[in-house]
Parts: structure tokens; C-alpha cells; sequence
């Protein structure tokens, strides 16, 4: 009994373990949630303001990345979104933006420009996969006028492990590598000084 027992169980568990031989392309929504910690978040003096954050995807490739088996990069498979991108680094933005205590909407204050120039995911998958998720965005703050106050380049990179293919874990890395971007940007000393004096 036990013999026939472990000749069932054997190939379910070679199965269950198995490399796959290839993947297909994924698609999956961007769903802001953040993922950093609240101590992660500085706090901005009461003088921080924007009237307005507005976001552009400058990225000429839509693609957002790539997954592959491990090993095996040269078959590699798309990994795309069906959200608007933009929108969605807006939504982070604004949610790191109220948690630095910097006042959103308010007349005569700067506005917030952010330029997506490029997010790139990886997902080598084994039994499991590993994720990574980098972004790189342009931002800048403009006076009424028009002038710029204060500009620099934003990096994210975060990772993170799960079951292949799954939207979550897409969304998770995202999320983490864009809460990371928008934080380096809320520490910067000269943002801190121009979101207090860029107006007219």
C-alpha cells in the first residue's frame, strides 16, 4: 500500500516542483496602494504647497518589462499595463505629497510637474518568481509664471517574491519603487526650500 502510495505521489510532486519551459506575456491594472512605512515620509515645515501636481508619460516604449525563466532570457515575454500610467503616478504623488503634510490645491502655490521616463519590471520565474521594479521620473516645480524653481531626477527600486504571473505582486514592486521615488524627492533639501518660496 505504501509502495503504491509513493508511485502516485512521486510524478504529482516532480510535477508540482517542475521549471516551466518557457512564459507568456502578462497584463495587469495599476492600483496605487502605498507600501511604504509612515516613518518613511518626511514631514515638510507648514509652509509646503502645490496648486496643482501634473503628471506626462514621456516613455516612447510602453512596455513595462519582462519576465523569463530562469536561465532562459533570451525567451523572454512582454509585460504590460492596462492602466493609464500617468494617472496612476499621480495618485502616488498625491498620497506621499498628504502624508508630508505639504497642502494640495492651494492657490498661488507651485505647481508639481512629473515626467515618467521610463519603468522597467523583471520577473525570473523558477518554482516561484523574483520581481524587480525600477522607475525613473523627471520632476520639477514651476511658479505661476512659469519658471522653473526647482528640478531633479527621481529613482525607485524595489523588490519582491510570490507566485508567477500574479497582478499583486506586479502591483506591490510598483507601488514600493514609486513610493521610493516620490520620498527621495520629499527629503531633497533644495525641494524642501523651493515648495516654500516658488510662487509668482
Amino acid at each position: 500500500m505504501i509502495q503504491k502510495y509513493c508511485l502516485i505521489l512521486i510524478p504529482i510532486i516532480v510535477i508540482g516542483c517542475s521549471t516551466p519551459s518557457s512564459v507568456a506575456p502578462v497584463s495587469f491594472p495599476l492600483e496605487y496602494r502605498t507600501k511604504a512605512s509612515p516613518g518613511e515620509f518626511p514631514a515638510l515645515a507648514s509652509c509646503a504647497a502645490v496648486s496643482d501636481v501634473r503628471v506626462t508619460d514621456a516613455r516612447t516604449d510602453k512596455t513595462i518589462g519582462k519576465r523569463f525563466v530562469e536561465g532562459k532570457t533570451s525567451a523572454a515575454a512582454d509585460v504590460t499595463t492596462t492602466s493609464d500610467v500617468a494617472a496612476w503616478v499621480r495618485a502616488g504623488a498625491m498620497d506621499a505629497l498628504k502624508r508630508a503634510g505639504v497642502a494640495t490645491g492651494k492657490s498661488g502655490a507651485p505647481t508639481l510637474r512629473l515626467s515618467i521616463d521610463q519603468i522597467s519590471t523583471s520577473e525570473n520565474v523558477l518554482h516561484r518568481s523574483g520581481y524587480e521594479g525600477r522607475l525613473v521620473i523627471s520632476a520639477e516645480l514651476t511658479g505661476r509664471n512659469g519658471a522653473s524653481c526647482w528640478k531633479d531626477r527621481l529613482d525607485g527600486f524595489a523588490e519582491n517574491y510570490g507566485y508567477a504571473g500574479s497582478a499583486e505582486n506586479y502591483q506591490e514592486t510598483l507601488n514600493h519603487a514609486l513610493d521610493r521615488a516620490i520620498i527621495r524627492m520629499l527629503n531633497a533639501s533644495q525641494f524642501k526650500s523651493a515648495i516654500c518660496s516658488c510662487g509668482g
